[in-house]
């Protein structure tokens, strides 16, 4: 199959996936595409076009899309019913993840087989002492409750919670029940190690730095869920710096960069496979989350598109990455705005940041230059997308990331060290200082970019049409500079 082929068939499937979201055509539109899909390929024979047959594939693709929709939606109505809710049950099962901990309460999600004959999963919202942890098996005894959705705040879209959490097949929650542990260590063995490993290092960068730089340390480099409360939240989220608090592509992409450099010394192509390799078990030991293991394989394609230094590759690469993803889960796509939001960064860094570097030749620092370019590139790639999710922006976002992520990869690697060697007197207590040191400059900036008067735009009606609009002038300011890609 030749590559614009399949090219055409992936995104014309990620389309049909959207359609169908947005608008249920329902199975008899996606039987009508494929239908004219046989019908322009029948046609093809005789007028031996290339253009007609690849119209042929984008109307099959856009036809399986609706259906990979439709048999999810039935799927979601087979695994939900309703006569579960508002009774109160007595429910056994295990912790399948790392418990969310809140400032005054901590979300875990529990797999069980009492709530339905098969394996079900319900998230539950309990007091933040006693802890609990991955692997407890424990008895919940409360009221279920169908998941709901926020309401809209200002002119903000109001969030569709039950459908972030249906991606994930979670349909049920309760809320502060009854919790007795009957057993522990029940969840998968490798995983339980993992998680012990983490708590372990994240204990030691407790003991050695104080809070609340503690808490970036570990949200930075571990993927620690531990809140740094709403307060300074917000002020990362006003400053356009909020993708660093939690682990995200960008994180995973330090890691893979900073692995790169410590092994510079090797050749190349042993360099490229211990960066992927490092990068996936650093994903594994943080959880490996359905988040983590979506923005690890952006941050590969990445590394790919710098291996390459061909952007028609890595666009190739990252389209069949994200078609797949969206296939295994079609409900990611406007549901899951982690993937919306590692998928429009790591495009940006693959087909506009070669457009826009020209402009930063004065820029004589190489690594800054980088900084400077990848930070402009996804800032007006994901602008669009946080206007119409959040209905606010960052004025200051873009200053505010030229000063801070320059210390971030180094900040990373000094947590790191303090996590392994803080049993060390003097080494842990010279890293740990080191560490603070650029953590508390991480707080200081974002605090002073915070105070800047208009540091950020809140109550923004931005409507789904200028959404498309949008990104509809970007690909064709991209398609009109980047002659690599008009080529391919």
């Amino acid at each position: 199959m030749r590559a614009e082929y399949f090219f055409g068939f992936i995104v014309s499937f990620i389309v049909g996936v959207f359609l169908e979201s947005v608008l249920d055509f329902g199975y008899a539109f996606a039987v009508l595409c494929a239908l004219l899909s046989v019908f322009v390929f029948a046609a093809e024979a005789k007028l031996c076009s290339k253009n007609v047959l690849l119209v042929s594939f984008v109307l099959l693709g856009i036809s399986f899309g609706i259906f990979r929709v439709g048999v999810s939606n039935v799927d979601t109505q087979i695994r939900a019913p309703d006569f579960l809710v508002g009774k109160v049950a007595e429910v056994k099962g295990t912790v399948m993840d790392e418990p969310d901990v809140r400032e005054s309460y901590t979300n875990v999600v529990l797999e069980t087989r009492s709530v339905l004959k098969e394996k079900s999963l319900v998230l539950v919202r309990v007091p933040a002492y006693p802890e609990l942890k991955y692997g407890d098996f424990v008895e919940v005894v409360g009221k279920i409750m169908k998941t709901k959705n926020f309401s809209a705040k200002d002119n903000a879209r109001a969030f569709d919670y039950s459908a972030y959490l249906a991606k994930d097949d979670i349909y049920y929650q309760m809320y502060f029940p009854k919790v007795s542990v009957i057993a522990n260590n029940k969840g998968n063995i490798i995983k339980e190690k993992l998680f012990d490993l983490k708590a372990w290092l994240m204990k030691n960068i407790s003991r050695m730095i104080p809070e609340p730089e503690s808490s970036l340390a570990g949200g930075i480099t571990l993927g620690a869920k531990q809140s740094l409360g709403e307060g300074l939240i917000q002020k990362f989220r006003d400053t356009g710096v909020a993708h660093i608090v939690v682990l995200s592509g960008y994180n995973i992409a330090v890691v893979a960069g900073i692995i790169s450099r410590l092994i510079a010394f090797m050749p190349f192509s042993i360099r490229l496979i211990m960066s992927a390799l490092g990068i996936v078990l650093f994903a594994v030991m943080v959880g490996g989350g359905a988040t983590v293991v979506r923005a690890t394989a952006m941050a590969l394609v990445v590394i790919l598109a710098r291996v390459l230094g061909r952007d028609g590759d890595a666009l190739r690469v990252l389209v069949l990455v994200g078609g797949f993803m969206v296939f295994a889960n079609p409900m990611i796509l406007l549901h899951d705005v982690s993937f919306q939001l590692s998928f429009l960064a790591t495009l940006a860094i693959v087909v506009f940041a070669p457009v826009i570097e020209k402009y930063f030749v004065f820029i004589s620092s190489r690594i800054f230059r980088e900084i400077v370019v990848t930070t402009f590139a996804t800032q007006i790639f994901v602008l669009p997308l946080i206007l119409y999710n959040m209905g606010s922006v960052s004025l200051i976002g873009f200053v505010a990331n030229i000063f801070i992520l320059p210390v971030v990869p180094l900040a990373m690697l000094l947590v790191a060290l303090v996590a392994i060697f803080a049993w060390l007197p003097i080494i842990g207590s010279v890293l740990a200082f080191s560490s603070y040191i650029l953590l508390a400059y991480i707080f200081i900036a974002v605090d002073f970019f915070a105070r800047v008067p208009f540091a950020s735009l809140k109550d923004i009606s931005f409507p789904l049409l200028s959404l498309i609009l949008l990104y509809t002038l970007l690909g064709v300011i991209i398609f009109r500079f980047h002659s690599r890609l008009r080529d391919y």
